[in-house]
Parts: C-alpha cells; sequence; structure tokens
C-alpha cells in the first residue's frame, strides 16, 4: 500500500488523523507519520485497515483521482 492511497483512504472516509488512528486502533502521530512518510505502513496497520473496509469501485476510482491530483499538487 501507497503512502497516498492510506492518506486517501482517511480523506474518503472523512476522518482527521485523531479520528482515524482511533477508528485503526493506533496514535495520531502514528498516522502522521506514516502519511508524511516518516513512518512505514506496517503489516499490522495494513490488516487493521483491511479488517475495517471495503474496497469497491467508487473508493477504487477515488484512489486513481487522488493520485493523480497529488502528484500535480504535492504537499
Amino acid at each position: 500500500m501507497k503512502i497516498t492511497t492510506f492518506k486517501a483512504t482517511r480523506l474518503k472516509l472523512s476522518m482527521s488523523q485523531e479520528a482515524f488512528g482511533k477508528f485503526l486502533g493506533v496514535s495520531e502521530s502514528t498516522v502522521a507519520a506514516i502519511e508524511s512518510g516518516r513512518r512505514p505502513i506496517s503489516d499490522a496497520v495494513r490488516g487493521k485497515l483491511a479488517d475495517k473496509i471495503s474496497v469497491n469501485e467508487e473508493l477504487l476510482s477515488f484512489f486513481e483521482s487522488y493520485e493523480k491530483i497529488s502528484k500535480t499538487f504535492p504537499s
């Protein structure tokens, strides 16, 4: 999973980093570190995310759009 996909998932769910951390059972600082590239996405976090969301065409389309936007306007 790419950092942009991780962040796009949070944004699609309309969650703050704090809320997303609680949703996944990790700290806000873990979410921030992953999104900034200071920490890799662990297998444990990947597993928690996979347990919490279902991937459908709408979500995949959102990821693709977010990826294009983030390349055009890097943070």
